[in-house]
């Protein structure tokens, strides 16, 4: 993907020196600071763009905002406000080649909006494939919806976020509020980091790399393709992933129920601190580590699976129904290649056949 002005100057453009110097929530402001570049090029007002748009970059300070992909060959900006306002409080817009970018209000500070509630909603041929769709909220829900585009960037700082779309790349950041997305067809990368709220993650395709981290709250995996690499980490909430084939997977949890049920994870990794670890595979992974400081664990695997487990309980018992046999402290079946260790400090230990 060739390096485009929305790209280089995405830091200056994406987040505007913005300061709510009073109580802000979903779009009721007193004073309020807005600046960014090229303000002078900017529209006021709802708007029909008839130009070919690949590249979105939007920042709305507060109120919900709705972008959906609809049967239209146009693109549409329309603002909805509970009270009629002048120019400078409209959502401003420029067109700068194929580029459309999308500001709250006009560049200005100590603009007041109180008693003003704002939402928008752009429409946006389905049929277009964009290059790059970044957009920033600061305060309100967000719905992006059946549009399709190489590149997703997303924040929120307050509200709740659904993405339902196709893109190769995502990378959505949220300070506070649950995440619904759902990603079709295959993708190169999806990143999600969420600071406090559940995350619900469908992913119908193969996928590179996936890199979820979420401070508090739930974290819910549906995958059903090949992915390389994945890394799921939740300090508090835990962590149910269904997944299909991974080559290397990593699942940490502080403080919550470990729930993973997969195809085959080649190379497994996961750490529970306080919460039972429940790991279901339909093939052995190569080589795993499955350590857990309270709560138990409880592994199901085939009855053939040719693996050797090491085991380390330190308060708790190890029960098995595979057909093992014992040496020393091992326990191997089959041929025993697969190589898993097990270490559990207060919780017993279960093997089960499925």
């Amino acid at each position: 993907m060739k390096t485009s002005k929305l790209v280089a100057g995405a830091m200056a453009l994406i987040v505007p020196a913005t300061v709510c110097l009073t109580g802000c929530s979903y779009g009721v402001f007193n004073t309020f600071n807005y600046k960014y570049e090229n303000a002078d090029k900017y529209e006021a007002g709802n708007r029909e763009i008839d130009d070919k748009i690949t590249k979105i970059n939007l920042d709305y300070a507060a109120g919900n905002v709705t972008v959906k992909g609809k049967d239209t060959d146009s693109v549409s900006v329309k603002e909805t406000v509970n009270k009629e306002i002048d120019e400078d409080r409209q959502v401003h817009t420029w067109v700068d080649g194929d580029t459309l970018y999308v500001r709250y209000c006009a560049s200005k500070n100590a603009l007041n909006f109180t008693g003003i509630e704002k939402s928008l909603e752009i429409t946006l041929p389905s049929a277009q494939n964009l290059d790059e769709f970044i957009i920033n909220v600061s305060s309100g829900n967000v719905l992006l919806d059946s549009f399709t585009t190489d590149s997703l960037k997303s924040h929120s700082s307050s509200g709740n976020t659904k993405i339902a779309c196709s893109a190769k790349a995502i990378e959505h950041k949220s300070s506070s509020g649950n995440v619904d997305l759902v990603q079709t067809g295959n993708a190169d990368s999806i990143k999600v980091k969420l600071s406090s709220g559940n995350l619900v993650l469908t992913q119908e395709g193969d996928c590179n790399t996936f890199d979820i981290d979420s401070s508090s709250g739930k974290v819910e995996v549906y995958q059903t393709g090949n992915v390389g690499h994945a890394k799921i980490h939740s300090s508090s909430g835990g962590v149910k992933a269904e997944m299909g084939t991974v080559d290397d997977l990593s699942i940490e949890v502080s403080s919550g129920p470990l729930v993973l049920d997969a195809v085959e994870a080649k190379n497994l990794y996961t750490k529970s601190s306080s919460g039972h670890s429940t790991i279901s595979l339909s093939k052995a992974p190569a080589t795993s580590r499955i350590n857990c400081s309270s709560g138990g664990i409880d592994v199901s695997i085939p009855e053939d699976s040719d693996i050797t487990v090491h085991v380390k309980v330190s308060s708790g018992e190890f029960n098995y129904e595979l057909p093992f046999t014992k040496d020393g402290k091992d326990y191997i079946n089959g041929n025993g290649t697969n190589d898993m260790e097990i270490h559990c400090s207060s919780g017993d230990v279960g093997f089960h056949k499925i």
